[in-house]
């Protein structure tokens, strides 16, 4: 399991984030205030980094779960680990060590 905040994370235009901070295991609890993006200059640009973060939990346990798939199919035989799916396999185990913090 990650260490990271739990989702559903989402995209908020709330500018005061006074009292918001989230900690279930030491019993505070209310929405977490997990990322600030601030980007001025580009339009369209701060919304699109927004969703990306917090599809974030979304798409790590989507490709946790491809891996998964993925390395059926080498392990069993059916896939070479240099075939497309073992070079998937290994492209989505070093995206999601690099989420995690682990090492490949």
């Amino acid at each position: 399991m990650s260490k990271h905040t739990q989702g559903p994370w989402t995209v908020s235009n709330e500018t005061d984030i006074s009292g918001i901070e989230n900690d279930p295991e030491n019993g505070c609890v209310g929405p977490v205030d997990v990322a600030h993006v601030y980007l001025r200059t580009v339009q369209g640009r701060t919304e699109a980094n927004a969703r990306l973060i917090a599809a974030a939990p979304d798409l790590l346990e989507a490709l946790e779960w491809c891996a998964e798939t993925l390395a059926v199919f080498v392990a069993d035989g059916s896939a070479a680990p240099d075939s497309v799916i073992g070079k998937n396999l290994t492209t989505a185990r070093a995206a999601i060590a690099k989420a995690t913090g682990e090492t490949t």
